[in-house]
């Protein structure tokens, strides 16, 4: 049963860890390339820029990364 567990687990771990910061950032880069096709945002590059930002967030949470800084 342990097995069944782990492997679980790690496969969770490594779309958090691979996965999910690649996707993160293909959505971010596919808004910001139909913003400088259309040269203005547009619905769906706000999106795109959106769902990117956000899967990046849930990545470095759940790498356990701490939140910026501001600059003082």
């Amino acid at each position: 049963m342990l097995p069944l567990l782990a492997r679980k687990y790690l496969y969770r771990y490594l779309f958090v860890a691979i996965a999910l910061p690649i996707l993160a950032r293909l959505l971010v880069l596919s808004g910001l390339a139909i913003e400088k096709r259309s040269g203005k945002p547009n619905f769906v590059s706000k999106a795109l820029k959106k769902g990117g930002t956000f899967a990046q967030r849930r990545a470095d949470k759940a790498a356990g990364k701490d939140k910026k800084q501001p600059v003082r």
